[in-house]
């Protein structure tokens, strides 16, 4: 994959991931369980690729993938939490999953900042 379609493959999941985790929170309680499920899917597609790459490239920064992975580990945590919580609790755990989403976004869009430094020199 080359760096700038590996840039908007990072930047397009890490969108997506924040857009259903924000549709998570606009939910009721009882409505969150499918937009949460679907987040904590595009989160685990995100994990797998930051994985992915940050494992045989040097295109991505490597601290801020890691810090990107351990985002998206607390969010796939608490969207765990959430699945089984109260509707009180979930409410919470949904917008913590939104700041999480928040990190990862950027935090990938930091360790893909290498791949548009290595492209355009």
């Amino acid at each position: 994959m080359n760096p700038s379609d590996l840039t908007e493959r990072l930047m397009t999941q890490a969108r997506e991931l924040q857009n259903k985790v924000s549709q998570a929170a606009a939910q009721s309680a009882d409505q969150m369980r499918p937009y949460i499920e679907q987040s904590m899917a595009t989160a685990t597609q995100l994990q797998r690729t930051l994985a992915e790459h940050a494992s045989k490239s040097a295109e991505l920064n490597k601290e801020y993938a890691d810090k990107a992975l351990g985002h998206l580990s607390e969010l796939m945590r608490l969207g765990s939490e959430a699945m089984r919580a109260n509707a009180e609790q979930t409410r919470k755990m949904a917008q913590a999953m939104v700041d999480e989403a928040r990190r990862a976004y950027d935090t990938t869009s930091t360790a893909a900042e290498g791949t548009k430094q290595k492209k355009g020199g």
